[in-house]
């Protein structure tokens, strides 16, 4: 097996594993199957208690985006504005496809593993080891790269006067983020929980400041240029949605096991799609140059409010990003649990090393730097999601629940990844 555990910590199976039957010789033509077993009850591997629903949930609504990153930085670049209602709730429903494809995997899958444990229910461990490589590529890459977004693209545009300690910042900020992950899974959770629903909060009061000031254009759901623009400003927006699937490494550690990750995900989902339209759609009616500004949000709260409402907008977006960057960092430690059966605490310690050893170079040519390493990151990123979907109507037909729906899912988000790829490697790249 790829996904097993150290045997001195134990060799539990979460009760889906229990529940399901081996997948013979017979049924595969193949080797037996068994998957991982799970993280929780075994404090000395996980570095932490098991997880409440309550702190799943707020980790998942976390890893999507951040959410007021969504909203106050990333989403106005996705399409003609004077649709972005309209874009959002395409986005979000294009989102419910590969969505739909991990609640249908996590039925029976909850591992450390994540994805990587996905795949190889459905095709075996050779496949699985290497969507687990390239899967684990992008975010070793995305962890340094994010971090000099952070200090060079927002920080500097929120409070100018840091330039000549940019470099300090850049280098002692992973350093931070380190300690902070080090401080334990639950503690590190409850933060992200308070994160989120500050996050939330702050994307209702963007919306009520945009609709305070240019009230609420109902034409943000109805104006469409053309399809072809609609389909790909929603596939962009549902693409900035990818990182849900991270609270599926933290699955097996969660309290209630595969019933809290199919909730807390598919919950986040939702919560984050009705919050991100609220705060898309007055967009339409607002003053091009404030929504195509280098960060949206902390442009228009301050032309709208003020500078008060405006930092606390800039500096939200970015510690959303940061805590993006912490969820990214906790699912990487519970792949590599689950492929090498070494303690997360230590594995936590050997991502730091590479973390922090990267992003210090990085000072020579951030600009340089950012550009270099987003375009493979998202490249492998968008490559381990598109085996997830490719193999995923073998994994149904295997246990004999293949419908016609399963392909439409597979198909569509497959498609969703497909168009990610080609833009990561033929356009210009944005975060």
């Amino acid at each position: 097996m790829l996904f097993q555990s150290n045997p001195i910590r134990g060799s539990l199976r979460t009760e889906a594993h229990e529940a399901q039957a081996p997948i013979s010789r017979s049924n595969r033509g193949g080797r037996s199957l068994a998957l991982t077993p799970t993280l929780r009850t075994t404090p000395d591997a996980t570095a932490g208690s098991p997880i409440p629903p309550s702190l799943y949930v707020g980790f998942a609504v976390a890893s999507i985006g951040g959410p007021l990153a969504l909203s106050a930085i990333y989403l106005p670049g996705t399409g003609d504005l004077r649709s972005a209602g309209l874009l959002a709730v395409v986005g979000s429903v294009l989102y419910a496809f590969p969505l739909l494809v991990w609640l249908r995997y996590s039925e029976e899958i909850v591992s450390a593993g994540g994805l990587a444990a996905f795949v190889e229910a459905a095709v075996g461990r050779r496949a699985a080891l290497v969507q687990a490589t390239v899967w684990s590529i992008s975010y070793f890459l995305y962890l340094p790269y994010t971090v000099t977004d952070i200090v060079y693209e927002m920080l500097a545009d929120i409070f100018p006067g840091i330039e000549p300690w940019r470099w300090v910042i850049e280098v002692t900020m992973p350093v931070a983020l380190v300690g902070f992950v080090l401080l334990g899974t639950l503690p590190v959770l409850r933060v992200l929980l308070v994160s989120a629903a500050a996050q939330l909060v702050l994307m209702l009061i963007l919306g009520g400041v945009m609709i305070g000031h240019t009230g609420a254009p109902g034409s943000s759901f109805t104006h469409a240029a053309s399809t072809h623009e609609i389909a790909r400003g929603g596939t962009r927006i549902a693409l900035l949605f990818l990182c849900g699937s991270l609270p599926i490494f933290l699955g097996a550690e969660a309290v209630g096991g595969a019933r809290t990750v199919r909730r807390g995900i598919s919950t986040a989902a939702v919560v984050v799609a009705a919050y991100l339209i609220f705060a898309a759609f007055p967009l339409a009616a607002v003053d091009p140059a404030l929504s195509h500004a280098n960060l949206p949000g902390f442009a228009i709260a301050g032309a709208y409010s003020g500078r008060g409402l405006a930092i606390v907008i800039g500096v939200g977006a970015a510690a959303s990003v940061a805590g993006l960057i912490v969820a990214e960092y906790l699912a990487l430690s519970r792949l590599l649990f689950a492929v090498f059966g070494v303690p997360v605490r230590r594995i936590l310690k050997w991502i730091a090393v590479p973390f922090i050893a990267i992003d210090a170079i990085s000072i020579i040519n951030p600009e340089e730097f950012d550009e270099n390493v987003l375009r493979p990151s998202l490249v492998a990123l968008f490559l381990s999601q598109l085996i997830v979907f490719a193999v995923f109507p073998i994994y149904r037909r295997r246990r004999g629940k293949l419908s016609p729906l399963d392909v439409v899912l597979a198909a569509v988000a497959f498609a969703l990844m497909s168009y990610g790829l080609y833009r990561a490697i033929i356009e210009p790249v944005s975060t």
